[in-house]
Parts: structure tokens; sequence; C-alpha cells
């Protein structure tokens, strides 16, 4: 089988997560259960950064053993992965054994490469962020542009590495595609930060206490950011099990965030090559969650838990909203009411309801049974509707290649309004009355149809609802087996397959009225 190997990035450990890991482990799950139906080996990782000094901040408050507190908090973030159905097949811990050796052999590549080397360094720091900043990228008075807070001034004797190097070979490999960066915002903002000259930056810190020793020194430690890079070749298997890592690395798909573009598209490769390994293929940086315009920050107050969100709506009905409302690369609106609105407008009355209904008029017209399909007797408004399914897999899958989610979801919810209206025209109903069953049963078998692409095109997205979906078409599809582009031929041979209507899949929210 082909291999496809995708990350997130790890998240800090010392608070719970929010709606943002939740957004960036889904949209990563949907393109990881995608290649997995269209023929790929999947490995797929997640995890926790736990280097952080804020860490340590924190469990210090908590009176507890910083690696105690990290394996506490880890438990938020697997259990995030299973509250969203997330397909990971590894979650790394960067204090783990296997991640510590891993830090220290590469590191070891780096130095014998020449290019580690002891300096006095004088910057802008991010107590939040754990990184340095130039004073061009700071903000008002000394501002972090991520956090919103005051830098502090570092002076510090540390170990650095020779980005210098390597960034001319870095921008020209950017520039060729050798190296890909999307969406082309991000790439440009990575080649702008290249050309206006990018310095060598420290890879440890001294006097910190809480971290991988830097070998061979007695006060100094892995700097957070070094350290956590390298949790996606810990996954792989460096420093553990060379067969693996030759299987699995380079990583094909780095999902991470655009405030961090510049660890994963600048600093990371270029350790990469000091060490004389493989770049990733592509690193995709998404954008933000917002609420009603702002960003979400603890501060203002208007977070919104993921948790909460999906004990509420559903999962998959917010995995739906993350894919289908948030365009892939661009910030995007997360609310109660947008969620809502999204839930009634597309899952409730679009998609449910045609669930309900074509299932419910097998059920009342052929006693269950699935019709066949009498070309004779096809009309210009069933023809279209065959002419769009017959179409959907290469529109859905184009999009689906560019992480196009939305665009892919447009595709799919054309096609059930199509059919929805192919009802309201066709009114089964009088065909039945007036005893033109060939047209009867047309429409019904072009409804199914029509049901059968959508949830096998929403599997990635919503796999426990197309499962439902499968189960009431009378369908033995199993998501293990599935070759999602064999089985969106059109065509599909219905006749005598038994249909049934059950409950139904996504009932219509209602607002309750408030007492005067």
């Amino acid at each position: 089988m082909k291999k496809f190997f995708i990350t997130t990035a790890i998240d800090y450990a010392n608070s719970k997560p929010h709606a943002g890991h939740a957004y960036e482990k889904v949209i990563s799950d949907i393109i990881a259960r995608y290649k997995r139906l269209t023929g790929y080996e999947v490995y797929f990782s997640t995890g926790t950064d736990e280097h952080s000094l804020n860490v340590a901040a924190k469990a210090k408050e908590l009176g507890l053993d910083p690696k105690a507190f990290c394996d506490m908090m880890a438990v938020n973030f697997r259990d995030l992965c299973v509250l969203y159905n997330i397909s990971i097949t590894d979650f790394i811990q960067t204090t783990e054994p296997r991640h510590e050796n891993s830090v220290t052999k590469l590191f070891g590549a780096i130095e014998k490469a020449g290019d580690i080397y002891k300096g006095h360094y004088e910057g802008w720091y991010c107590r939040s962020c754990e990184a340095f900043y130039t004073p061009a990228e700071l903000t008002g008075d000394k501002m972090c542009p991520v956090h919103g807070i005051k830098a502090d001034l570092i002076k510090e004797e540390n170990y650095f590495i020779k980005l210098s190097k390597y960034t001319d070979k870095l921008q020209k490999m950017i520039e060729s595609g050798e190296f890909k960066i999307n969406p082309e915002t991000r790439r440009n903002e990575v080649l702008s930060m290249l050309k206006q000259g990018f310095r060598d930056i420290s890879v440890s810190r001294s006097g910190t206490g809480w971290g991988i020793k830097l070998p061979g020194t007695q006060d100094q430690t892995i700097y957070v950011w070094f350290d956590a890079l390298i949790n996606y070749i810990t996954v792989a298997g460096f420093a553990a099990d060379d067969a693996r890592f030759g299987k699995m690395w380079p990583a094909d798909l780095h999902m991470i965030g655009k405030d961090i573009i510049k660890f994963h598209c600048i600093i990371w490769p270029i350790m990469l090559m000091s060490a004389g390994l493989e770049l990733p293929r592509e690193v995709y940086a998404h954008g933000f969650l917002l609420n009603k315009g702002e960003k979400m920050s603890k501060t203002t107050g208007n977070v919104v838990d993921p948790v909460e969100m999906a004990n509420k709506y559903g999962a998959e009905a917010i995995r739906y909203y993350f894919a289908a409302k948030v365009i892939s690369g661009d910030d995007g609106e997360f609310n109660d009411e947008a969620i809502k609105l999204a839930f009634n407008t597309d899952l409730a009355n679009d998609l449910g309801n045609l669930v309900s209904r074509s299932n419910n008029m097998v059920e009342k017209y052929c006693a269950g049974a699935a019709p066949e399909l009498h070309a004779e007797a096809m009309d210009d408004k069933m023809k279209a509707l065959e002419g769009l399914a017959k179409g959907l897999w290469a529109v859905y899958s184009a999009a689906m290649e560019k992480y196009d989610f939305s665009g892919a979801l447009a595709s799919v919810f054309n096609l059930t309004g199509a059919a929805n209206k192919l009802i309201e025209d066709e009114a089964p109903w009088n065909l039945q009355k007036a005893g033109k069953i060939m047209e009867l049963e047309n429409v019904l078998n072009l409804l199914l149809e029509t049901i059968r692409l959508a949830s096998l095109a929403l599997s990635p997205v919503m796999p426990v609802t197309a499962v439902k979906i499968w189960e009431k078409l009378g369908l033995g599809y199993k998501m293990e087996t599935l070759n999602i582009e064999n089985e969106m031929k059109y065509g599909f041979a219905w006749k005598g397959i038994k249909v049934s209507k059950g409950e139904a899949l996504f009932p219509r929210i209602v607002e309750e009225k408030k007492e005067k």
C-alpha cells in the first residue's frame, strides 16, 4: 500500500484543550480518513508538548511534579481525540524516553555537522509562546503579536544552530515546490521572512531545570521549540526503529496553525537539512477560529469549549461544521448561532430530511424493497439529477485532494439539494396515485443512489453518520475495507435491497421559548 504520514502540531500541556485544538485534529482526521478510503496506509500522530516553562510553572502552582502534571493533562487531549472520533495511530508526549532519545540523537547529528556553536543571545521573548521575536515582529509597545502581552528582553549565554547557513537553499526548495507550503499566502509569508534575512537562533536555555538536558552541559536544557519539533521523527521511529523510520519518513503533511509557520517552515526544515534527513513533503497552515469576528482568548472570555459543544450538538455535527463552514486556510466563525444554523439547514432540513423522506417512500410504495431504474421512463428532471450524481466523484475528489473541505461538501449538498427538489417537482405520491409506477420507481431509485453517493462522500467527515445511513440503506459497507473511489461510481444495483426509515439522523434544534 502507498504510505501517507500526517501529523498535527503537538499542544501545550499547561491547560485543557480549546476549540482550535479540536479544529486542527478534526481537519487532519478528515484527511487521514480520506486517504485510507482511497487506498493509503495512513500514519497519523498528535500529542502534547510538555517541556514548556509554562507547564512547569503551572505544576508548581498546583503542588505537582511536572511529569505527573503532564500525564494528567495529556488525558484531556487523548479524551478529546476519543470524543471527536480522531483516528490517530500514535499519541506522543515529549516527556517519553523515546522522545528524549530522538532529541539527543538529532542534536548530535546537527552538532556533528558543525552547525552548533556557543554564543550570547539578546532578544525579545514571549513567555506564553516561549518564542523569541525580532523588534519588527512585535506590535505596539514590544507586545507579542500572538498573545498581546509584553515581551521580555532576555540576555543569555546559549548554544545556537547555524540557520543562516541553509536559508538560501531552503528558499530555493520552497520556490521550486520541492518543499511545499500551503496555502499560497503562507508560502509567501515564509519567503518574505527568508528574503528579509533570518539569523541563527538559540537551541538551548540556561538555568531552567525542566527539560531535556543539552548533551555535554550541566546547566543547559534543550529549547522547548527545538525539542517539540522533533516529535515528528520520534513517532516515525527515529532513534528507535530504523526500518520503520525508513518506511514512514518523510512526513507527507504537517497540519499546523498559521501562527507557527516560522518554526515549521524555516527552523524545522533547516534542522533536518543539517542532520542529513529529508524534509516533510508539505506543511499546511490553517487559520484561527473566531467568535463573532474576534480571536478566542481567555483574557476576553470568549473561548468556546470543544467538549461542551460536542456534548451539546454531537461531535459529528461539529466535525461537519469545521469542514463545511470554515474555509481551508482562512479564519472561521465558531459560535452557537452559526452551529445551530448549519445543523438545522444542512443536516436536519437537507440531509436528514432527504434520508427520512426517501426511505419512508420506499417503505410505503415498495414494501421497503429498493426498486430498479427504468431508462425508458426517465424524464429531463430525472436525467439532470442523474448527471449530477455521475459527476460527483470528479468534483468532490478534486476538492479533497486540495484539502478544500468546504468545496467538497458543497458538491455533496448540491446533489442532495437537487434530490430534495426532485421530490417536490415529481411528487411521487401523485405518480403512485396516477399509476405511473416506472416513473415512481425511477424517482425512488435516484433518491437512494443520491443518498448512497452522498454518504460515501461524507464518510471521512462524518464517519458515524455514514455508517448509520448505510445501515438504513441495507448496505454492507465496512469502513476498514471500503475503497471510496470504486464505490462512488454511479449505477449501484439497487433492486430488491431492503431499506428502512428508522430514527431521524438529525432532529431539528428548536429554540425553547423563554417565559416572560
